[in-house]
Formats: C-alpha cells, sequence, structure tokens
C-alpha cells in the first residue's frame, strides 16, 4: 500500500473492500474465505455493504421467528452463518475478519472480539466532539436471558464487548444504544468475525438508531474505510496487502450463493 511503513516480516493480511451485494453473495463470500484461511493461512480483512434491506438470521434463528418484526417482512432474508440475533442490514458499514488457526487471537475468540471493537470505539470517538452528550463503549453487562428469552433483533441484545453509545457522565436519564455487534464461527481452526457498525436507522427498524441519528454527526462508510484497517491490522500484528476475489474464489462464491444461501433449504432449515 502507498506510504505504508508497517514492519515487512509481519504476516500478509489480504484486504477487501467490496461494493454492495446482495445478502445471498455477501454470506457466500464470507464462508468461502472462511474455507480459503483454513487452506492458505492468509488472514483476510473485508468490508462491505448491501443493496437492499436485508435481514440475516443467526444460525440458530428460527425462520418463523420473523413474525416477531412485522416491520422489516418486506426485506430480504439470508442466514448467516454464525450465531446471534436477526439483523437488519441497511445504513450501516459490515465488515469480516478472518484468523488462521496459527494467529494468537483465533485461539481467544473474547480477546479477537474485545480488540476489534476497542479499535472501532477509538475510531468512533474521534468523530466527536469533546463535549457530546452520547459517547462510544464495551459492554460489561451482557444480558443473561436464555437463548429464548433475547430480543429476536441482534441489536436490542447485549453481549460482552458489544459496543454501545451511552449518554456521557452527569447526563440524565442513563440509556444506550448498541451500534456495533458481532459475531463468530470457527471452522478447521480459523475464526471468522463479522459484524455489523450501524450508522444511521433503517425504515424498516426505526426502533434501533444508529451512530449519526443519536451523535448529529454525519459518518460515512466511506470515512470508516478509510481509517480501519490500518488500526485493526496494527493491533493484530498484520500487514496489509490490498486485493480482490480471484476468479476462481468468485465461481465458489456463485455456486455457494445459489446452492446454499439462496435455498430454501438453508434458509428456512430451522
Amino acid at each position: 500500500m502507498p506510504g505504508d511503513t508497517t514492519p515487512s516480516n509481519l504476516t500478509e493480511c489480504q484486504l477487501l473492500i467490496d461494493p454492495p451485494a446482495d445478502g445471498a453473495w455477501n454470506m457466500a463470500v464470507d464462508e468461502v474465505l472462511l474455507d480459503e484461511v483454513a487452506s492458505t493461512g492468509q488472514p483476510v480483512l473485508r468490508f462491505y455493504q448491501w443493496q437492499q434491506p436485508t435481514l440475516s438470521l443467526g444460525y440458530f434463528q428460527a425462520i418463523a421467528d420473523r413474525t416477531q418484526h412485522p416491520a422489516s417482512a418486506s426485506a430480504d432474508v439470508v442466514r448467516r452463518l454464525s450465531g446471534g440475533g436477526a439483523i437488519l442490514h441497511d445504513r450501516e458499514l459490515t465488515y469480516s475478519f478472518l484468523l488462521p488457526a496459527t494467529h494468537e487471537l483465533s485461539r481467544d475468540t473474547q480477546r479477537l472480539y474485545d480488540s476489534v471493537h476497542q479499535v472501532i470505539v477509538k475510531q468512533l470517538s474521534t468523530q466527536l466532539p469533546d463535549s457530546a452528550e452520547w459517547q462510544p463503549t464495551l459492554c460489561d453487562t451482557p444480558s443473561v436471558l436464555s437463548r429464548r428469552e433475547e430480543p429476536f433483533l441482534c441489536f436490542q441484545r447485549r453481549a460482552q464487548g458489544d459496543i454501545l453509545l451511552q449518554r456521557s457522565a452527569g447526563q440524565s436519564p442513563t440509556a444506550d444504544h448498541k451500534i456495533v455487534g458481532s459475531a463468530q464461527r470457527r471452522r478447521r481452526g480459523t475464526v471468522l468475525q463479522h459484524g455489523s457498525i450501524l450508522l444511521s436507522r433503517s425504515a424498516l427498524a426505526t426502533e434501533l438508531p444508529g451512530f449519526n441519528d443519536l451523535t448529529d454527526q454525519h459518518l460515512a462508510a466511506d470515512d470508516l474505510i478509510r481509517c480501519l484497517p490500518s488500526q485493526l491490522a496494527n493491533v493484530t500484528q498484520l500487514r496489509l496487502v490490498e486485493g480482490k476475489l480471484t476468479d476462481a474464489l468468485i465461481t465458489k462464491v456463485r455456486q455457494l450463493q445459489q446452492a446454499k444461501y439462496q435455498s430454501a433449504s438453508w434458509t428456512d432449515r430451522r
């Protein structure tokens, strides 16, 4: 990368910045990359967006549970490879970080979760004036509800290390809103962590305000894409190399998109 002063002895990490795509394509890319990283041992950091509002179900969620959120009934639906609650992907930036079994953070998934989220917290904080009413912070009081009791939507849940916008000290009443949530999947020792950074509320999920809604800022996905890659590479001791999907990988993605992520046998499997 131009102007890169990262030590050359660090492990290379391929950086992919993809254009908006449909949900089945986005999920197929993440799974194909999971297998690819498991085979090659080269980490991948990917940023992507969505062509239209799309509801992604967590791996364990029942398709019938969609009725719990009527406002998103018109949205496309796809099932993720990872667990957790449903996410209405719309006005956001999504990332996926794939680390092979040889990377130390692949063996400590909570540390990986926290490390990535701490970088995002730091970057979001730079977008705010010192006097800002809301400040991003990591959640340290996760929900103790059972899976059946948890809300349908991921951004109404609380897990250790989620990113919340909380009112600054002295503000009343106390309140918080989740603006970043991530989920993980492990395969052959390789870890996929992907997550959503909620920038602004969707018309199909108006109960979930984003960073810009709460802070009166105008943060765009491109603003984060310019800053986050190098910061995430630093905290994980990786050297970024810009890349793109090869023709062979694109073929695998198309096959998986059609055979799995566009298939009712996968989406409706629970």
